[in-house]
């Protein structure tokens, strides 16, 4: 919670860079990294961003990959679901970030996406949440920018 309200170094990198975040956490030098990894689906773009990558990387490195779906809280779309990921899905009653949480227990990485929201608006955003809390490794990711809305803001 300090970090919230404090502001940590991971925090404020987590806010404000403009490209994908790793918080990487320690782990037994023996085991292969990764070799289960998490990610949160909900049907949004930003959760099909992250589960094209957490799936590179888990036929990259030969690791399981488990989408998670959580349905408290929220609306979640399943025929957007589905678009993004197959019947291989663990699907919860919780809200995102204790669903999340769970299911990443056990798993090497948790990978999110972003909604880039700033300011008060990201107070409380379920992948800054989720990666202060959880206990493995957290893949935040972000969208690539395109030239048009990076142009637009430099004016």
């Amino acid at each position: 919670m300090a970090g919230f309200v404090v502001g940590s170094t991971a925090t404020e990198v987590i806010r404000k860079a403009p490209c994908s975040v790793l918080l990487a956490r320690r782990r037994s030098e023996s085991d292969q990294f990764p070799s289960k990894i998490v990610v949160g689906v909900d049907g949004s773009p930003e959760s099909a961003a992250a589960h094209a990558v957490a799936r590179q990387l888990a036929e990259r490195f030969d690791a399981d990959l488990w989408p998670i779906v959580a349905y408290g809280g929220q609306t979640v779309e399943r025929r957007l679901v589905d678009a993004i990921v197959d019947d291989r899905r663990e699907e919860s009653p919780d809200e995102p970030v204790p669903a999340l949480l769970a299911a990443a227990a056990g798993a090497d990485l948790l990978v999110v996406g972003s909604r880039g929201l700033h300011g008060l608006s990201a107070l409380g955003s379920v992948s800054e949440r989720v990666a202060h809390r959880a206990q493995s490794s957290v893949l935040i990711v972000r969208k690539p920018r395109h030239d048009d809305d990076q142009h637009r803001e430099q004016r």
